[in-house]
């Protein structure tokens, strides 16, 4: 295999797990306390506006690296 498959290759697969990552709620953080039966807690989501520009943009010229390493 020629390296820029193989990069190309990596560059998708990481774009893939980023966007699976994200819609899984990884970038959430959970913090309570549970006294009695009584529950309190607070969830905060980490604001990351980029993650899906980057993921994105690893798919894309992954699969361009890929598609231009069979010439």
């Amino acid at each position: 295999m020629k390296t820029a498959m193989i990069v190309g290759l990596v560059l998708v697969l990481v774009g893939v797990v980023l966007f699976v990552l994200q819609a899984s709620g990884v970038f959430v953080e959970r913090a309570g306390i549970d006294i009695a039966g009584v529950e309190l807690g607070v969830e905060a989501e980490r604001d990351l506006p980029w993650l899906p520009w980057v993921a994105g943009g690893s798919v894309v010229v992954g699969a361009i690296m890929m598609l231009t390493s069979r010439r």
